[in-house]
């Protein structure tokens, strides 16, 4: 068993991602790219968080740079929003620009 790599299938682990979710009973608006079969999510509205001046808007000190970023979406977007490979695609053009206002 040593240096055996765990399998893991894909949509069992949706499945039980969506199963802690609905007994967590927490409202998150994040998504994570692995729970669209179909990359939807790409078409949303998309803005990078490349370039972004931490300094002018700490939220909590000793946090890293994504962390502050998740944690601001989690409070302020009113639709579900997804981060990948530096960029945040949100659901709704509203909780885009309203990222785009405070960060850029």
């Amino acid at each position: 068993m040593d240096g055996e790599l765990i399998r893991r299938n894909p949509k069992r682990t949706k499945a039980k991602l969506e199963r802690l979710r609905k007994l967590a009973a927490k409202t998150s608006k994040r998504r994570f790219h692995t729970d669209f079969d179909d990359a939807e999510y790409t078409n949303w509205t998309s803005i990078s968080h490349d370039n972004i001046d931490y300094e002018v808007m700490p939220i909590i000190r000793g946090v890293g740079h994504l962390t502050q970023l998740i944690d601001w979406c989690n409070e302020n977007c009113n639709g579900l929003w997804v981060a990948k490979s530096g960029y945040l695609y949100f659901q709704k053009d509203d909780d885009a620009a309203l990222f785009a206002m405070v960060w850029k």
